[in-house]
């Protein structure tokens, strides 16, 4: 027999405690991810497109986002935190082949709240779930995220390929 944590499920009492996520509330994080896309791939639409690059797939940017905002980056309500971005210019790349256009891409992410979803990985990652059902997110410790940023220039070169 499994207890209700075990099926993913709220223990009794639980129903409204909010998961963290690296000592940070899933709310917080939710938003911070929202607003760290909402600033990245808009920044992406001022730099001119131009082929992929080896190097484009070592990137990693990160932006600071104080809760005041500062001349780069907007107010608001959440704890000051850094946003990091992934190989920016690969994954625009990824994204236009695809057929996914910015504005959607933001649209999607950023209009509506994230709606987390309730089992999360063996890991302790949360998941999130775009309102409109297009796009799945889910934290990654440092160690995955640069296993996965060491996959890119397969995936790239495969998908080229075929």
């Amino acid at each position: 027999m499994s207890s209700a944590a075990e099926n993913g499920e709220a223990a009794p009492g639980k129903q409204n405690e909010e998961k963290t996520y690296k000592k940070t509330a899933s709310s917080a994080i939710k938003g911070a991810i929202q607003l760290g896309i909402g600033y990245t791939v808009g920044n992406l639409t001022s730099k001119p497109e131009r082929d992929v690059l080896m190097q484009d797939f070592y990137v990693v940017e990160s932006v600071f986002l104080p809760s005041e905002g500062s001349n780069l980056t907007p107010a608001h309500h959440y704890p000051d935190f850094r946003f990091k971005t992934y190989a920016p210019l690969a994954f625009r790349y990824f994204r236009e082949l695809f057929g996914i256009k910015p504005d959607d891409y933001l649209y999607s992410i950023c209009s509506e709240p994230l709606i987390e979803l309730s089992n999360p990985g063996a890991s302790g990652s949360l998941f999130f779930v775009t309102s409109d059902d297009e796009f799945i997110i889910k934290t990654v410790q440092h160690k995955e995220a640069e296993f996965l940023q060491k996959l890119l220039p397969g995936y790239y070169m495969n998908l080229n390929q075929n």
